[in-house]
């Protein structure tokens, strides 16, 4: 399993981790994986800060990424990072794989605004005040991450060149 390169996108509901993540897929070839897809098909009926099913999401995106693994090199996946099924998946993916992570930074305000405002059918939908809430959560607990991108107002083309300085300081 060495050789093999995780890059972790993390930040606030609405911060452009997804966006960013295509990007990555887009411009440099590397695989990005839409964790929310099977986070939407383990959901049913329940909340989205049910216990059973955080583990069962975080279980699933842990499997799924060491299956991609065995088909590829290097992905990109994101992730709020808020539960102990996270840090718990984060702690064996670490174990096994060279995992990079990066904040996206965004201001609240804004991060809310593009949660109001994305394609509603790809996501999870949640009221503002859960996005307030997770987002809050997010910004407190502080992640030190390898790389940060901020992604206030950024183009495509300014955050391509983030993403390739990130990539040139870890090759």
């Amino acid at each position: 399993m060495e050789n093999k390169t995780i890059y972790l996108l993390l930040g606030q509901k609405g911060s452009g981790k997804t966006f960013i993540g295509y990007l990555f897929e887009k411009h440099f070839q590397i695989k990005f994986i839409r964790v929310e897809d099977w986070a939407k098909q383990i959901k049913k009926d329940r909340q989205i800060d049910n216990e059973s099913y955080l583990a069962e999401v975080f279980s699933a995106i842990e499997k799924g990424i060491r299956t991609t693994l065995t088909e590829c090199d290097q992905l990109v996946f994101e992730s709020t990072g808020l539960t102990i099924y996270f840090d718990q998946m984060l702690s064996n993916l670490k174990r096994d794989y060279k995992v990079v992570t990066i904040q996206i930074l965004a201001d609240p305000n804004l991060c809310l605004n593009r949660v109001k405002t994305r394609n509603q059918s790809i996501h999870i939908n949640v009221s503002d005040d859960q996005v307030n809430a997770i987002n809050t959560q997010v910004l407190q607990k502080q992640f030190e991450t390898d790389f940060i991108i901020d992604n206030n107002q950024q183009t495509e083309g300014a955050i391509k060149t983030m993403i390739a300085e990130i990539l040139e300081a870890i090759n």
